[in-house]
């Protein structure tokens, strides 16, 4: 479950699984890192991290997002540069990548 840091005391994370910005690319980019590069959806970088690790959260739920289902899924975060089109369409490529991954995976 994604929150944001700052609506809970650190108490309220002890013994539980945190994942952090830092982690997600552990491995080489994740489909969310590598979609924002590509669809160019950061500019400042303000939002980025929130977005990523929001939108993370929402895909591991909805792997086939529509456009305003990720609208709902990123409305707590804020972005000041981009007008959110193109994080929409960075979500979607990312999605169809993870898609593509299990599709991999299941067969």
């Amino acid at each position: 479950m994604a929150v944001k840091s700052c609506t809970i005391f650190a108490v309220q994370a002890d013994g539980k699984n945190v994942e952090t910005i830092e982690n997600v690319a552990a491995n080489g980019l994740h489909p969310l890192q590598q979609g924002f590069w590509e669809k160019h959806g950061l500019q400042c970088g303000y939002c980025t991290p929130g977005m990523i690790m929001t939108t993370k959260a929402f895909l591991e739920e909805n792997p086939s997002p529509t456009d305003d289902e990720i609208r709902w899924a990123i409305s707590g975060n804020l972005c000041r540069c981009t007008g959110y089109t193109k994080i929409i369409e960075a979500v979607q490529y990312a999605a169809e990548k993870l898609r593509n991954v299990e599709e991999k995976v299941a067969s």
